[in-house]
């Protein structure tokens, strides 16, 4: 028998506690876990979601598995982002489902009526513990990820730009004169690239988030590069981000897109090629960039393939009604 308790994220003990257990549980290369810092600070309530963490105690007291439920406040209010990490020798014994059970009862009582979740697995490997549980449980696949990496140093290919566009680079802020146009950027990206059938709209973004977005990452540590295309209008016609960890070799290429009447002007690829470029200083000590793309989106999919990147596992998006 396991008993559930609610985690007190502010309380540095606990935290510690949940995080060992959230590092235990990923323990391979293609879904390695957010550092200490990153993890508390994306778990911290804030004007855009409310999160809950949840601990398995045994019978001895001891800590044997945990998990997360985060509701969006300010979008998809429909949905609560479950998560559950259970370190590999406590598996198979019921740990996970109590803590999934408290979860979904967390999402239920804040009026949600779908649990959204994700796992990974190897290439090949279509019987990952992870999906399985999943599954069990009544989740369905909604649409899968293909995780792809590159290994560093790269042989990138010559930077092509069209002539009729400007390519721009910041660490930091962002200038404020583009401030509003970024953050519609990141706002389209729901609708703007391939997703699923589970009903997910675009996050709110504004000014404000973007500033709130860049003060925590100040707070774990993160460097970011940046870099947006401009077309002769002045406008901002795409962007792509380069996420760089305060510790490790790890780097991470988050989101890129496009603008719909932009595309067809190479404009991905130049976009990831200028930014790899520019971060050349914070490339050098890294092993490898990782990133992640719908495995419908076969554009995309191609740009990473050009500058080498190869797949090396797969992400599952998962739903259940609750």
């Amino acid at each position: 028998m396991v008993s559930i308790h609610r985690v007190d994220l502010g309380d540095d003990e606990s935290f510690v506690e949940l995080y060992d257990l959230y590092a235990r549980a990923y323990s391979r290369p293609f879904d390695g876990p957010y550092l200490a810092v990153e993890k508390r600070v994306n778990l911290t309530d804030d004007a855009y979601g409310s999160k809950t963490a949840v601990m398995a105690r045994d019978d001895a007291g001891t800590p044997v598995a945990g998990g997360t439920a985060v509701m969006t406040l300010q979008d998809n209010r429909e949905f609560v982002f479950v998560e559950v990490f259970v370190p590999t020798e406590n598996r198979r014994r019921g740990h996970g489902t109590a803590v999934l059970e408290a979860l979904v009862a967390t999402g239920r009582e804040r009026g949600r009526t779908i649990a959204f979740a994700m796992a990974a697995w190897a290439v090949g490997d279509e019987t990952d513990a992870g999906r399985r549980f999943l599954e069990a449980h009544g989740f369905t696949l909604d649409i899968m990820d293909a995780i792809r990496e590159l290994t560093l140093p790269a042989d990138l290919p010559a930077l092509e730009l069209d002539p009729a566009y400007t390519l721009e680079t910041w660490r930091g802020p962002c200038p404020e004169e583009w401030i509003d146009e970024y953050a519609e950027l990141r706002r389209i990206l729901i609708t703007e690239a391939p997703s699923g059938d589970a009903g997910l709209e675009d996050e709110h973004w504004d000014a404000d988030r973007v500033r709130k977005d860049e003060a925590d990452l100040v707070r774990m540590g993160r460097e970011m590069q940046v870099s947006v295309a401009r077309s002769r209008d002045g406008r901002l016609a795409g962007h792509t981000q380069l996420a760089f960890p305060h510790d490790g070799d790890e780097v991470y290429q988050w989101d890129t897109l496009v603008r719909a009447d932009h595309r067809g002007h190479g404009l991905g690829l130049a976009l990831k090629i200028h930014t790899m470029q520019a971060a050349a200083d914070l490339l050098a000590d890294r092993r490898r960039i990782t990133t992640e793309n719908a495995a419908s989106n076969t554009h995309m999919i191609a740009v990473n393939e050009k500058l080498g990147f190869r797949q090396i596992a797969w992400t599952g998006e998962f739903v259940r009604d609750i």
